[in-house]
């Protein structure tokens, strides 16, 4: 029994676990820094700001990466024993990564009055584009250290690097807003993006980049990235894209105080299903990956609907019970109007989590062009739902329910879809 015990504790899963534990706990608590002293700083108007800068900064990592990230932690985890081959994956993630990068830095310099108004709504932000564009080689890179660290399993590395990073976050953030409040918010965050490049440089030392690549393009890789790319950079694209349009529409009709309320709302809501999230990443969608039949991926599903659905449950519950103690904690009393629609964030959140075990389920089964579908179709009708409740109903307790209203419809097209293959599958 002993003996079962020690194996158990020494296994990768509960390793892996572990590390990423600790790292999301540092990121919940330098989150909940960070968010304090730009509730405090900068109030509701700071918050939306950073919010729309959050979602460009997601679009951008993506776009200029390729999002070649899924893939190249799958290649170089299947091919790590093969030398040679692994060379070729290295080098064309490296090569397709800066290729994507540059494009992204021509483009910003190219749009950035565009860009800047789409994102800031003033020109006066301009100039943190020019931080954005110098920024984006380095974003790129970082990542694609990331994901070949991941990808050879150093996981130590790994959260280290995440665990300097929300660090880092904390540190910048605290210092830059307290001396220039929004714009040292935005600043931060654009920094930390950019800076923690060099920490990951430093930990990936032993992979001597230098020996290791080489400016080539190998077809058959390039190909096999682009399978794992079209999901991921759809979905990283659509929901950040959609929130910055639904932001600008706040702003626009009811002001920008009251789309950072909105954004609070989002805040608080990232913040208490973090631990789920990290859970789901870590647990669920290796392990319904390696299932073969059917029949055991509808028991695992089963499964974690109880664990993580329960969980999230009672982690809203929890939250609705305390919430005129913990918005004013995590945020500050200016963020008070949450309380009337905290509840609206909640009942999105518990389907949002459903679909997200459902979504896994059916990339698991390879079903990405499905997904890609379903992801366009209904960040349509989240963004359609929002333009129709703000013309309609111009007040946030009412606009505030297009989010439970977009994640029912999927999930229930989602658990539709699944019953339907799986009746497929056992007749």
């Amino acid at each position: 029994m002993k003996e079962k015990i020690k194996s158990l504790l020494n296994s990768q899963l509960i390793q892996v676990s572990s590390f990423t534990s600790i790292s999301t706990l540092i990121k919940i608590g330098t989150t909940f820094i960070s968010a304090k002293v730009l509730a405090v700083f900068t109030g509701p108007a700071g918050i939306a700001m950073l919010g729309q800068l959050t979602n460009f900064i997601t679009i951008l990592i993506q776009v200029s990466t390729g999002a070649t990230g899924t893939g190249i932690v799958k290649l170089t985890g299947q091919y790590q024993e093969d030398k040679p081959q692994l060379k070729k994956i290295i080098d064309t993630s490296f090569t397709l990564n800066i290729l994507f990068s540059g494009l992204v830095l021509l483009l910003i310099f190219l749009f950035q009055n565009q860009l800047t108004l789409f994102v800031f709504n003033d020109l006066k932000y301009k100039w943190l584009l020019y931080f954005v564009a110098i920024g984006t080689p380095l974003i790129a890179i970082n990542n694609f250290i990331l994901s070949v660290i991941s990808g050879l399993h150093q996981f130590k590395k790994y959260v280290a690097i995440n665990i300097f990073s929300s660090i880092l976050s904390v540190i910048l953030t605290v210092g830059l807003v307290y001396f220039y409040t929004i714009d040292g918010a935005l600043l931060a965050y654009i920094l930390t993006q950019t800076l923690i490049f060099f920490v990951s440089l430093f930990y990936s030392k032993t992979i001597q980049w230098k020996e290791t690549i080489s400016f080539a393009i190998d077809k058959s890789i390039t190909r096999k990235l682009s399978h794992f790319s079209l999901y991921v950079i759809v979905s990283a694209f659509c929901f950040p894209f959609a929130q910055i349009l639904v932001r600008n529409l706040i702003i626009d009709t009811l002001g920008i105080d009251t789309a950072g309320i909105w954004e609070g709302t989002n805040r608080i809501s990232s913040m208490y299903l973090l631990l789920i999230t990290s859970a789901i990443g870590v647990y669920f969608f290796p392990k319904i990956s390696n299932l073969k039949t059917i029949q055991e991926v509808s028991k695992e599903l089963n499964f974690a609907f109880k664990v993580f659905v329960g969980a999230t449950l009672f982690a809203g519950f929890l939250l609705l019970l305390l919430k005129s103690f913990i918005i004013p904690l995590v945020l500050s009393k200016a963020f008070l109007p949450i309380n009337n629609i905290l509840y609206i964030q909640v009942i999105g959140d518990v389907f949002l989590i459903a679909k997200m075990l459902l979504s896994m389920v059916l990339l698991s089964r390879d079903k990405t062009k499905v997904m890609v579908f379903f992801e366009i179709i209904f960040i349509a009708i989240y963004i359609v739902s929002n333009y129709i409740l703000v013309s309609s109903f111009p007040d946030l307790t009412n606009i505030i329910w297009a989010y439970p209203i977009y994640t029912f419809l999927y999930f229930l097209t989602l658990f539709l879809t699944y019953k339907k293959i799986a009746n497929v599958v056992e007749n």
